[in-house]
């Protein structure tokens, strides 16, 4: 006998069928766009994380008729003679750094013009990240911008600061009307400097409001520059002792007293290794972990380098083992964590490290 099928089963294995097909392109579908939505938001971040890191130099007290204000790819006034070697783009930074104070908001005034920058050169949330290298009062119009800035809650991103000579704690010759005679300046007296004197400079912010942003100093102390006798021994604070730095002036005193005095032949240590205080100091000390040179040292500043230690919370920090140049190691007096340069050489050993460091530190 043979068995018909009726053709309603036919008609429901046809619809099963038809079923499974359209399940087996739609998870194909859905596993496209899957991938597609994966590889945006990969992309996205990618995208998100891509920088451009800038590298700003802001000189120091200059007289420059010829320069132009703002932030400019060369140097107009020849302010740093050098240029760091790096991937990222360099960008000079030029202030009035002659008729105005390092904190003037005014343009073309330090503070005006470093926000200006800043502000164009270094916001993460246009892929942008910056290394600051300052020289002498330009590190003092630095700080006193991020002091003064909402940094800690803005886009704005500042990996790392060189701050050599800094001026940041002012100089005695401001104090005492020197500055006229120095660099070359043929007695010419800058509106600059009364912002330069010791009271003004640690006055005008609050030098522990880093905001997280690491200042690393090269302090210069040595007694290796012209009028050292005269400058020195007349104008900068010393003390008296033993392990005293020996790369200072050492001056005599009555009754017959050998007196210790470290400076640059600008700027004493106090002011270029971030102390808290107008005081004779033999060297530069850090508040960065693990040190915490808090009786002495304004918070967020160190030495440059090697002031990280390799363990736990710092092991990121493993590779701050420079100096790095041939120029900074000839230099550098690791005991006092100071460097044998002069006012001027202090710049040359800032770019010459960033220049010779790793890329992970210095891009």
């Amino acid at each position: 006998m043979t068995i018909k099928r009726s053709a309603k089963p036919a008609a429901q294995s046809q619809s099963a069928l038809w079923l499974r097909e359209v399940s087996r392109r739609s998870k194909i579908d859905l596993l496209v766009w899957t991938m597609l939505v994966c590889f945006t938001i990969v992309l996205s971040s990618t995208t998100a994380f891509a920088r451009t890191f800038n590298v700003l130099l802001i000189h120091g007290r200059l007289h420059n008729t010829h320069e132009r204000y703002g932030h400019f790819r060369t140097d107009q006034a020849g302010a740093w003679g050098l240029r760091p070697t790096t991937g990222g783009t360099v960008w000079y930074v030029q202030w009035d750094a002659w008729n105005h104070h390092f904190d003037d908001s005014s343009w073309p005034g330090g503070e005006a013009v470093i926000r200006n920058a800043i502000n164009g050169l270094c916001d993460n949330n246009h892929g942008q990240a910056c290394w600051i290298i300052c020289h002498s009062a330009g590190c003092a119009a630095f700080e006193d911008y991020l002091a003064k800035s909402n940094y800690a809650h803005n886009s704005i991103l500042i990996e790392h600061v060189i701050a050599a000579d800094s001026a940041a704690g002012g100089s005695e010759l401001a104090d005492n009307g020197l500055l006229q005679w120095l660099g070359g300046l043929s007695g010419q007296r800058a509106n600059l400097d009364a912002s330069l004197k010791t009271s003004y400079a640690r006055g005008a912010y609050n030098h522990n409001n880093m905001q997280g942003v690491v200042v690393r100093g090269v302090g210069g102390a040595t007694s290796s520059y012209p009028l050292v006798d005269l400058i020195a021994c007349h104008f900068f604070p010393r003390q008296s002792g033993s392990n005293l730095n020996p790369n200072c002036t050492q001056c005599l005193s009555f009754p017959l007293t050998v007196n210790s005095e470290c400076d640059d032949g600008a700027v004493a240590l106090h002011s270029t290794c971030g102390h808290n205080r107008k005081a004779s100091f033999q060297d530069c000390n850090s508040r960065l972990a693990p040190h915490h040179d808090a009786a002495g040292t304004f918070a967020y500043h160190g030495w440059w380098i090697n002031d990280h230690v390799c363990d736990g919370d710092f092991a990121q920090n493993c590779n701050w083992n420079g100096p790095y140049s041939d120029y900074g190691k000839a230099r550098r007096n690791a005991r006092f964590h100071t460097y044998r340069n002069d006012h001027t050489d202090g710049k040359s050993v800032a770019v010459f490290e960033y220049s010779f460091a790793p890329a992970a530190l210095c891009p």
